[in-house]
């Protein structure tokens, strides 16, 4: 009887590891690697399924390469597909649900949530180019 418990309380223990283990990352420890960096304003993150939507990233490109304010105050620009198991708890670790998602970080964390490219060189075009 003492060795069946004692198994048991082995095999809870286990368990208990195993579930533990597998929770996800959380939203400050996500946010803390997807900041930019000090010399930089913002990071852009963009989150998707399938495909790499090819001609939003060149745009993107464009977009970024079109301003030297832009350009020094963006060096973080990042893609994460959601066919990574990482990249799909990054994503619900922030409350990324719909796909895909252009999402833009300051130092104090979310300023932008879009699915449109549109909005995110409006958003950024505004607050880097204002004089």
């Amino acid at each position: 009887m003492k060795r069946n418990v004692f198994v048991l309380f082995i095999v809870i223990g286990i368990m208990a590891s195993l579930v533990s283990g597998c929770k996800g990352p959380t939203e400050e420890e996500v946010m803390k690697e997807l900041k930019p960096a000090e010399t930089e304003r913002f990071a852009v993150h963009l989150f998707y399924r399938n495909n790499l939507p090819q001609s939003e990233t060149t745009e993107l490109n464009i977009f970024h390469n079109s301003n030297p304010d832009i350009t020094k105050a963006i060096v973080k620009i990042q893609f994460w597909d959601q066919e990574q198991e990482r990249n799909i708890q990054w994503a619900e670790a922030i409350g990324v649900k719909q796909f895909p998602m252009y999402v833009i970080i300051d130092a104090n964390g979310i300023v932008l949530e879009t699915p449109f490219l549109s909005q995110v060189k409006e958003f950024l075009g505004e607050e880097l180019l204002k004089k």
